[in-house]
Order: C-alpha cells, then sequence, then structure tokens
C-alpha cells in the first residue's frame, strides 16, 4: 500500500515538473486543419505535436506520435479531443497551467453573454503566433 501511495506522488511530480515544456513553440500551433495524423490519416486518437505543430495517431510504443517524439526529440504533445497534454517518451500526463492558453485555443469556448456582445469588441488581441487580431473579424492576408 505504502508503495502504490510513494508511486502515485512521483506521478504527480513528474506531472507538475516536465522539463520539455520550453520546447512548446506557439507559433507553429494551427488548430484549424483538419485533425488527421499527418502520416496514417485516422482521425480518431490524434495528438498535435506542440513542438512543430504536425498532427500524430496514437502515443503508445507502436504509435506515430511516439516515434516522432523520438526520432525529432519532440516530447510534449495534446490530444485533439481531450484536450490532455502528454509526453510520450516519458509515458506521463503534463498538468501545468502555462498550457491553458493553447487549450482555449483548441477548443474556444464562449459564454451566451459573450457571443451577444462580441461584435461591440473594439480591443484588439494577439493570436498565439504574435499577430494581432479583432476578434470576430476576418481579414485576407493582402488586407494586412
Amino acid at each position: 500500500m505504502r508503495m502504490k501511495k510513494r508511486e502515485r506522488e512521483r506521478e504527480r511530480e513528474r506531472e507538475r515538473d516536465c522539463p520539455y515544456l520550453d520546447n512548446v513553440d506557439r507559433q507553429v500551433l494551427n488548430f484549424d486543419f483538419e485533425k488527421f495524423c499527418s502520416i496514417s490519416l485516422p482521425n480518431l486518437n490524434v495528438y498535435a505535436c506542440l513542438v512543430c505543430g504536425k498532427y500524430y495517431q496514437g502515443r503508445g510504443l507502436k504509435s506515430h506520435a511516439y516515434t516522432h517524439s523520438l526520432e525529432a526529440g519532440h516530447h510534449v504533445y495534446i490530444n485533439l479531443e481531450t484536450e490532455k497534454v502528454y509526453c510520450p517518451a516519458d509515458g506521463c500526463e503534463i498538468n501545468d497551467p502555462s498550457l491553458h492558453d493553447i487549450r482555449h485555443v483548441l477548443n474556444p469556448r464562449f459564454s451566451r453573454e459573450q457571443v451577444l456582445h462580441l461584435d461591440e469588441n473594439r480591443q484588439w488581441s494577439r493570436a498565439l503566433d504574435g499577430s494581432n487580431y479583432l476578434p470576430g473579424m476576418l481579414f485576407n492576408s493582402r488586407d494586412s
């Protein structure tokens, strides 16, 4: 019983103290693509590499995400459905508040009140890639 408690404590420590979070590159993340594995093309159990932005299926030992993690040294992935972040090489979930902005961009959620007042917003926002935008407005790349 005591051993299980120690294992759980070590797992919680690993969840909090991920050494790979500095490698996350918000500028390459684009969640507007269809959520398909870039190698095998299925749309089930797909993860986005938070280092290069590519999508890979699975996180098991023989999955495309795991292989990419080892070959490229990219160790931080987000499940595109559950929004959970993992390190496939270490086999652990990463729970860090610094990733909340990525989860919000992956699946933005707005209250009814926010949607009703969206057209009234005159304040510019900054995207993950550093570009400025006015929420609710679409621009052609030639316009900017």
